[in-house]
């Protein structure tokens, strides 16, 4: 149970960082090019939200699985997805002039391909984007959760049901994956994000870098820098309780002999 729960853990870390070797998108590279009609129009059943209002909340739009967006059939009127609008008004709207075009550098532009290439030798996203792809024709609505919240990171609000619906797609990816490879920097900085939040828990608790050291088994010049970084003094003592004779300041101080 132990080792599933592991290996559900690396999965999502996998997922969370699928699309990191990617480059940002950018917007349109020549403005003189002018509107063009796309592939996908907005989705009716949910007028481009992605979720559809029900009796009791929200749900998935079955239409979209969720995207906001479907297939523009033939006799739909086109649609620009760049700039949100139908295509006849998108013509309308004046442009810019064309500004001087820079070609960019070969080996600069296509780094994100050296980058992928040491992601996939490291972990195991090759094997991950294979299950993705057996979960998008299995179970749409996991798979739509699943790429959405996790790989894409797109704000989005779950109830319970959904939450329930992503954990299982989550755990069915890990079930049937053979191995599951984390590149070491993902589990170094995973690690050294948990550590840094319990130096700040213990430090605030009242415990001194000594002791916090001894806790985490790290020396104590490491703890006192952690404590530095993060800006949160050792010496910080949490204040006795409610009725406690020092808070009060009904006992007097013990004189040394």
């Amino acid at each position: 149970m132990a080792d599933l729960a592991e290996r559900v853990a690396r999965v999502r870390l996998l997922l969370e960082t699928l699309n990191d070797p990617y480059p940002t998108p950018r917007g349109a590279l020549e403005p003189d090019s002018g509107p063009a009609p796309s592939r996908y129009v907005p989705c009716d059943g949910c007028s481009g939200r992605g979720e559809r209002r029900v009796a009791g909340g929200w749900v998935l739009c079955l239409a979209c699985d969720g995207r906001g967006e479907k297939r523009r059939e033939r006799g739909e009127p086109p649609w620009d997805a760049y700039i949100g609008l139908p295509l006849a008004d998108a013509a309308e709207l004046p442009r810019e002039p064309t500004p001087p075009r820079i070609v960019a550098d070969q080996e600069e532009s296509f780094g994100w391909e050296r980058l992928r290439r040491t992601y996939d030798r490291h972990g195991s996203y090759r094997a991950l984007r294979a299950q993705l792809d057996w979960l998008s024709l299995d179970d749409p609505v996991k798979y739509r959760l699943v790429r959405t919240v996790l790989v894409e990171h797109e704000p989005r609000e779950l109830d319970a049901a959904m939450r329930t619906q992503l954990d299982l797609g989550v755990l069915v990816i890990a079930r049937r994956m053979r191995s599951v490879r984390v590149p070491p920097w993902l589990i170094e900085r995973t690690a050294a994000d948990t550590q840094r939040a319990t130096i700040e828990e213990l430090a605030r608790d009242g415990m001194r870098a000594g002791e916090i050291a001894k806790r985490l088994g790290i020396t104590k010049e490491a703890a006192k820098r952690k404590l530095k970084r993060i800006g949160v003094s050792s010496t910080h003592r949490r204040n006795p309780p409610t009725g406690d004779a020092r808070r009060t300041g009904l006992v007097a101080a013990t004189p040394r002999e």
